[in-house]
This record gives structure tokens, C-alpha cells and sequence, in this order.
């Protein structure tokens, strides 16, 4: 750092200077310390020089020092330059000690940044108000020197003396004589009036309070210790205070980002549950409704994370505005707690109802017209009877069976506790049977409707839970979806599977191959297909002997990866069949874009042959099938007039009922035999 340590004017500045003087380079690192800086904390320059500044601070201070300085050299926001504030530091004993820093910014001839730290020991304010009680008029020059508001009060309020700081900051006229509540603003009147209510006795400790006291252009938050004093006239009452404003300004914000909502300033749902729990009215009935905005994805996708939140703050003004509430919550996202008041006397359904409505117009005013993008449960609240979280969970319970089952609104009941009992219990289940490959593996046998034989085979995930029995495969995904775990279920599968295959070869091969499900998710990681391809090797399975189905929300997303995956299994001889065609976002341009060989027919499809438009359905998905050169497969087939309508049009094969539903590998040589189709 190219400071002119030798030029006058820099040394006199450090040896007259009252404060101690510190100054570091843009590292941290010491590069001058003053005289006083010395006898405050103990150091010589030497003992300094060179080291980061951090030695100087606790330990819990120094860990963090060197981050905020880099953050604000790389952001150019500063939290403490050109302020004051106050800080702990430490001597070289290990005594810990409060001062007031102010750090300014310089820059030497090169434009190197250094900072200048000004401290000044604030231990006195610990004993002043002890030394305040020898104080005499004759020794006003010592307090008026003091970086302290000091004031001296009769029992009656009236202000006997006071020194510069405090009357150049709280008044512009002579002080002495006027009334001490005169300067104290409006909101902390009665706390200071506390001060002339106490008797003698009262004062026998010292009294810590924090007054706003009214500034020339603004309010300060003032912490003062006030203590009863005795001198030649009598009882006083002295005080001591510090500008603490910086202090209750931080606090504030930290109470605000511990207890509210940054976007949309609601607060928090534990501190809504303090606020609850210390003001319940008794035999007050309450409903906790939680609702939310089923479309919120989408719109933030739309719009953009900003304009959400945006959406979201305004939507939290409006429901201040408009709706009646007792407390509102922000859960996650775009739901939302919403607790009030019902009348016992009338109909507490329709009142919920009312609410609910109320939520969904001014939701529509707000975010637009959302239509049935909107999901309400609620629950009720007895005081003695209930506790908040029990309540909040079951609205919760409420709104997640409005999810499942396509409702505006869902009431708490036993029926739907009973549903999410189950649900937790499934899941909890699910995570257990997937480590330990508990899931079973059926077949479903898939005929050619020309040769009317056995041609291929499904591979079914089939799970029998000794707690719920059998778990239909739609819950089964759901759990395993919402738990984050379809990878691990697809892995699960796919291994029982490979395994099944390898141990009946008789029955899977060639020319009877196996079909197995990959989710989306799965099809696009290359190392569940590297995995798939590296297993049928280890096993020694004819590729042939397999095909890969993938529901059409794999086309979605068509990247490179998606593409190299597709490849990589028609190079290893797998095909590849894109299942339940129709059902979701199907495009014909994507059809040319992947190596397909087959294409499934959903049973939705099927079931609608019995009506003219369902018939001309699917023979124009059979007809844009043959022009991207695909097999079609038809599946849900349960009559034989089904089966023979899909032979007329030209679909080659059909999984279904009508054949059998899918069976244990043990019980498809028996099958075969029984069964009506030639194998």
C-alpha cells in the first residue's frame, strides 16, 4: 500500500488522534496502526503489522471477516462503510470489549482500495452512571465531552441539567427547565412515565429502558440506564443513554426475514401460530382453510420468477383487502393459510362454502380468470380440543384429497384422515419394498390378431404390502412419484425383470420378447439405459429378447440425450415402443424424431370403437402409424367385436381382458395350454 507513513500531516494525525486508528489493505492485512490504537488494545504496531485484521476480533467475528470483505469488493455494496456502529473486539489478553467503529474508503495514487478504521472505546458507558453521582455542575465540561446522551431529571420530571449531545440532538432551545416527557416521543410516553411513578424504594436497581426520543428531523431509538442519585439538594434521577437506532433497525429486519414471507410479507406459519395461540377467544369455533393456485407452475414458467412473485405480493394485498380474515399464511409456492372465524349458530358448511367462493372471485380478479385452477381444504379448530398443527394438518389432509379427486373444495372428515394415513403408510412402505426388490413382476401376454397366437409379452409391476394388500400400480407411481423415487422404482423393475427373463428363457426370448416400462424421467438418463444395456449382457439375454416401452411425455423434451439414449438401445438390438399413445402431448412431428418400432394404442381408445367418431379414431392412428412404418398395438381389447374391428384396420397386435389379465411367469405354461389363442 503506497501510504506516505513519512509526510507530517500523517503523523500528526496518529499521534494526536484520541480514537485508534487502523489501517488495512483490501486483504485485510494491517498495514498501519496508531498510538492509541496501541493502548486500546494492547499491540504494538510491530506485533501487528502484516497480520489480518481479524486478530483483533472474537473468534466467532474473525471466521467471517474475510467473506464479508470479499463480498464487498465484489459487489460494491456496503453494509458498514461510512457508518458507525457498535462492535465487540479483543485486546491482545483475550479481553473482550465494546467499541464504536466507523470504517471509511480510500484509494492510494496506483487505485488500490485501503480502509480506515476509527475506534473508540465505549467501556466507560458501563461505569458512567457510577461516576455520574459525583458529578457537580462545576464539572459539566467532563459529561458535555462524553459521546453520550447524560441527563439529569427531578422525581417530578423536570430536567435539571443535560449535556450537549443530548439537547443539541433532542432539542433547540435551552433545556434546563423544560419537562423531560416533552422530548420523549408520542409511542414511548407511558413507558417514561413509568420513570416519575416509582417510588424511592423503586430505584433501588438501576432501570434499563428504550425510549424514542424526538430528534430535530426524526425519531432515535435511545437506550437508556436510569439509576436514583443523591447530591446537596436531593433525589434525582440520572440518565444515561446510546443512540441504539442502527441496532433496532437491524433487529427489526431480522425479525421480519425470521418471521415473514419475503415476497408476499405475510408472515410466517410458526409465527402466525404464536400469534394464534396467545390470542384465542373462547368458544370460538375457528376454520383453517388452505388453498392454492393448481396453475402456479405455469405461470411462473410463463411470466417469469419475478412477475410470480409480483402476482403473488398483489394477490396477499387483496385477500388483506377484500377477504376476512383472522390470520393469513404463506405455505410454499402458491399455497396459502387462511384462518377465521365461524358463526356456531348458522350453517358452518355453507359458510365455508362462502369462504371459498369469496377466495376463488378475488383470486380471479387478481391472477385472471383461473377457472377451476383452484383447490380448497379446510378444517375446524376447538379450543381445548385441538391443537394448531393437528388443524393445519388436517386441512392439508383435505386439500391433497381435493387434488386426487378433482374438487373445488374438500371438508376434513375421519374418511379422508383415514386416505392420508394410508397414503404416509403406502409411501413409508414403498421406500422399504423398493431397497429390498419386494416388487412382483406379472406378465401380460400380447397376441397377433393375424396368426391369433402368443406373441410378446408386458412386464406388470404388481406389489402386495402385508399392511394394505395389493396396492394398485396407479397409487404405486403416485407414491413413488411424490416421493422422488421413480428412477429407483424403474431400477427395481427393470432388475426383477432381467432376472425373471434370465431364469425362463423357454418362455421369453426372441420371439416371444418382453416389454418393459421406463417412466420419462428414466428414458432420459443415459445411465439407467447404459445400465439396462449392461445388464441383458451380464445376463446373457438375446436383446431381442426385449423392448423398452415409454410413455409419450418422453417427447417432450427430445434433446440429445434423449436421442443418444434411443440409439444406444436400437444399437444394442432393443426396440423401443411408445406407450398410451394419444393420451397426453402427442405431436406427429415427433414421431419421425426417434427410432421407434411400435406404437401402443391406449385403451380409452379402444373402449370408444363401439361409437362411429372412436372407430374413425383409431383408424387414423393406425393410418399414421403405417406411414412412420411402426407395428401397432392395441391394448384394453375385452370383446371379441374389439378385437375384430382393430384386425379389419390393420392393427397387428392386442393386449387385453379379452385374453388375460397379467399373471405370475409361473402360471403362464398353464395359461398357455387353457388359453384360446395357439401359442
Amino acid at each position: 500500500m503506497a501510504i506516505d507513513k513519512e509526510g507530517s500531516l500523517y503523523k500528526a494525525l496518529f499521534e494526536a488522534a484520541a480514537d485508534g486508528i487502523i489501517i488495512i489493505n483490501a486483504r485485510g492485512i494491517i498495514q498501519s496502526f496508531s498510538p492509541s490504537a496501541e493502548l486500546l488494545f494492547g499491540y504494538s504496531e510491530a506485533d501487528v503489522f502484516g497480520q489480518n485484521v481479524s486478530i483483533l476480533m472474537p473468534k466467532s467475528d474473525a471466521d467471517r471477516h474475510d467473506g464479508y470483505l470479499k463480498n464487498y469488493l465484489d459487489s460494491g455494496k456496503a453494509a458498514i462503510i461510512g457508518k458507525g456502529r457498535e462492535v465487540t473486539a479483543m485486546k491482545k489478553s483475550g479481553q473482550l470489549f465494546q467499541m464504536h467503529l466507523s470504517v471509511g474508503r480510500a484509494e492510494t495514487p496506483e487505485g488500490q482500495p485501503f480502509f480506515v478504521g476509527i475506534c473508540h472505546d465505549l467501556s466507560m458507558y458501563q461505569n458512567v452512571v457510577e461516576q455520574l453521582e459525583r458529578v457537580d455542575v462545576r464539572y459539566r465540561n467532563v459529561f458535555d465531552s462524553e459521546g453520550l446522551f447524560i441527563v439529569r431529571i427531578s422525581l417530578e420530571g423536570t430536567i435539571i441539567l443535560s449535556n450537549r449531545s443530548f439537547s443539541q440532538q433532542f432539542h433547540t432551545n435551552e433545556i434546563a427547565g423544560d419537562d423531560f416527557l416533552g422530548c420523549v416521543a408520542s409511542s414511548s410516553k407511558r413507558d417514561a412515565q413509568v420513570l416519575f411513578s416509582l417510588s424511592e424504594n423503586g430505584f433501588k436497581n438501576e432501570l434499563k429502558m428504550s425510549l424514542m426520543m424526538k430528534a430535530s428531523s426524526s425519531h432515535t431509538e435511545v437506550e437508556w440506564r436510569f439509576k436514583l442519585v443523591k447530591d446537596n439538594i436531593g433525589y434525582h434521577i440520572q440518565g444515561v443513554g446510546i443512540d441504539v437506532s442502527e441496532k433496532v433497525v437491524a433487529a427489526n429486519e431480522a425479525f421480519f426475514l425470521r418471521n415473514f414471507d419475503s415476497v408476499t410479507k405475510l408472515p410466517q406459519l410458526d409465527y402466525v401460530q404464536q400469534l394464534f395461540d396467545g390470542n384465542q377467544v373462547e368458544n370460538a369455533l375457528f376454520c383453517f382453510m388452505v388453498f392454492e393456485l393448481t396453475d402456479f407452475d405455469r405461470i411462473r414458467k410463463l411470466n417469469g420468477e419475478v412477475l410470480a412473485d409480483r402476482m403473488l405480493e398483489e394477490l396477499a394485498r387483496s385477500l388483506e383487502d377484500q377477504v376476512s380474515y383472522l390470520h393469513c399464511s404463506r405455505l410454499q409456492a402458491s399455497r396459502f393459510l387462511l384462518i377465521f372465524v365461524v358463526d356456531t349458530t348458522q350453517n358452518l358448511e355453507r359458510q365455508v362454502e362462502d369462504k371459498a367462493t369469496t377466495l376463488h372471485t378475488e383470486l380471479q380478479r387478481t391472477v385472471g380468470d383461473i377457472s377451476s385452477d383452484i383447490r380448497v381444504g379446510s378444517a375446524y379448530f376447538a379450543k381445548n380440543k385441538d391443537t394448531f398443527s393437528d388443524v393445519v394438518e388436517r386441512a392439508l389432509m383435505a386439500i391433497e384429497y381435493s387434488r386426487q379427486n378433482m374438487l373445488f373444495l374438500s371438508c376434513y372428515n375421519e374418511s379422508i384422515h383415514r386416505a392420508a394415513d394410508r397414503k404416509k403408510g403406502i409411501q413409508k412402505a414403498l421406500i422399504k419394498a423398493i431397497k429390498n426388490v419386494e416388487i412382483d413382476v406379472y406378465f401380460q401376454p400380447k397376441i397377433d390378431l393375424r396368426h391369433n397366437c402368443v406373441v410378446a409379452y408386458e412386464a406388470l409391476m404388481r406389489w402386495f404390502s402385508d399392511d394394505y394388500g395389493f396396492v394398485p400400480p396407479w397409487e404405486v407411481i403416485e407414491a413413488a412419484q411424490e416421493l422422488n423415487l421413480p428412477i429407483e422404482l424403474d431400477k427395481c423393475v427393470m432388475n426383477k425383470t432381467l432376472s425373471i427373463i434370465k431364469a425362463n428363457s423357454s418362455i421369453f426370448n426372441a420371439d416371444t420378447p418382453v416389454a418393459i416400462n421406463l417412466s420419462a424421467k428414466s428414458f432420459g438418463m443415459k445411465c439407467i439405459i447404459d445400465e439396462l444395456i449392461e445388464k441383458i449382457n451380464a445376463h446373457d439375454i438375446d436383446p431381442k429378447s426385449i423392448e423398452v416401452e415409454v410413455t409419450e411425455d418422453a417427447l417432450l423434451t427430445i434433446g440429445d440425450q434423449v436421442k443418444s439414449n434411443a440409439s444406444a438401445l436400437r444399437e444394442a438390438g432393443v426396440k423401443i415402443c411408445l406407450d398410451d399413445f394419444g393420451t397426453g402431448y402427442s405431436a406427429l412431428s415427433y414421431l419421425g424424431k426417434l427410432p421407434l418400432d411400435n406404437l401402443k394404442i391406449d385403451r380409452s381408445f379402444v373402449i370408444e370403437s363401439e361409437q362411429e367418431s372412436g372407430r374413425l379414431m383409431l383408424e387414423a392412428i393406425v393410418s399414421i402409424a403405417k406411414s412412420f412404418h411402426l407395428t401397432v398395438t392395441a391394448e384394453g381389447i375385452e370383446t371379441p367385436e374389439q378385437q375384430a374391428f382393430l384386425a379389419n384396420i390393420g392393427c397387428e397386435y392386442a393386449q387385453g381382458f379379452y385374453y388375460s389379465k397379467a399373471i405370475p411367469v409361473v402360471d403362464i405354461p398353464q395359461w398357455v395350454v387353457l388359453s384360446p389363442v395357439t401359442n
